[in-house]
């Protein structure tokens, strides 16, 4: 004999199929997209989802670019340094080369054209011949090498102690040796022009016996100073830390 729980279970199994049917055929009347999101809504809910990021204003993208375009320059300055196998032999060479090439010479020989007065504005590239703009990026290059390469960069120099560099420069110039940490701005000291703090690069490099290295950092920034910066005197300042290597 037939119970009632049967009775009820049958009813109940064939409203599931016909409940099941209708659904189907309302969930394929609408959009795909709305599906997907429901589906996702019940696998993975919102919360445990990352919140969504904003997009990036021009300021932001702008900023995005120039850290992708420093990437990109970094990579290629290391390829040009790795190329030279930079040793003590080959920096005494750059170093007696660029003390040569005085800002007089630099115009005689037609490297610079029509520059604007020393402590003016910056010397843009419509002073620069083609052979002057490979100077400037080999300069900056040998700079870059001097403070920051290694043996990986291709740079074989036995570094024995700790010197500190400290350049400063006028705030609007600083960027031209932008590889250089800023660490502060300097107080007017009453002779530069009151509205333009100096900035203050500052970092530590490694030395050999010879002493080669500050040479040589001394003589990139005269020429860079000449080529582009264009102070009348650029203040450097090289100081023992100690020994061992850099940190």
């Amino acid at each position: 004999m037939t119970t009632i729980e049967e009775i009820i279970r049958r009813i109940r199994d064939e409203m599931d199929v016909e409940l099941r049917e209708r659904a189907r055929r309302a969930l394929a009347e609408r959009p795909r997209d709305w599906l997907v999101d429901q589906l996702l809504d019940r696998v993975l809910p919102p919360s445990d989802l990352p919140p969504p990021r904003p997009p990036a204003d021009a300021a932001e993208r702008r900023e995005m670019r120039a850290e992708r375009i420093e990437r990109i320059e970094r990579i290629e300055r290391v390829e040009r340094i790795r190329a030279w196998g930079l040793d003590a032999q080959s920096l005494a060479g750059f170093v007696g080369r660029y003390r040569r090439l005085s800002r007089e010479r630099l115009e005689a020989e037609g490297l610079l054209v029509d520059p604007p007065p020393k402590g003016s504005e910056l010397i843009g590239p419509a002073h620069r011949s083609a052979g002057a703009e490979e100077l400037l990026r080999e300069a900056k290059d040998l700079l870059y090498a001097l403070l920051f390469a290694d043996e990986e960069a291709g740079v074989h120099l036995d570094r024995v102690e700790r010197a500190l560099l400290t350049v400063t420069l006028p705030r609007a110039k600083a960027h031209t040796i932008g590889f250089l940490p800023r660490t502060a701005v300097a107080p007017d000291d009453g002779e530069r022009a009151p509205h333009a703090p100096d900035t203050l690069l500052q970092v530590e490099y490694g030395e050999i016996p010879e002493e080669l290295v500050g040479n040589g950092i001394a003589a990139c920034l005269r020429l860079i100073n000449n080529l582009e910066i264009n102070e009348p005197v650029l203040y450097a300042r090289m100081e023992h830390v100690g020994s061992g290597a850099l940190e």
